[in-house]
């Protein structure tokens, strides 16, 4: 999406999209895939300590009510650790506070949700 963003109609022309092309241009996607697993593993582990895996509906909606709030703060633990400079200069700092927030709740739950469903 990043590659043809501007090819996109703008319904799907977000500014995370629009923040992360530059972003593409640091890192090759398998580099790119290995620092979303590696933060997608260590938020999963989190999660975890908070709020076993779900086992009925009540048990999955305050799941993913986890899931939102612990992958929206994760975004500081970035920041501060200084691990990943070049998301920081990019998407978070373009992004802003809320917004990246928000996007990384998000992008918890789409993860979540795929991982329980498979």
């Amino acid at each position: 999406m990043t590659e043809n963003y501007d090819n996109l109609s703008s319904f799907f022309q977000f500014d995370f999209i629009r923040y992360l092309r530059v972003y593409f241009t640091k890192h090759t996607l398998l580099a790119t895939a290995l620092i979303s697993g590696f933060v997608g593993a260590t938020t999963q582990l989190i999660i975890l300590q908070f709020h076993k895996l779900p086992t009925n509906i009540n048990t999955y909606l305050t799941f993913m009510i986890v899931t939102f709030v612990i992958s929206a703060l994760y975004g500081f633990l970035i920041k501060l650790s200084h691990l990943f400079p070049h998301l920081v200069d990019t998407y978070y700092h373009n992004l802003g506070t809320y917004s990246s927030m928000y996007t990384d709740g998000i992008s918890g739950l789409i993860v979540q949700t795929t991982l329980i469903i498979c």
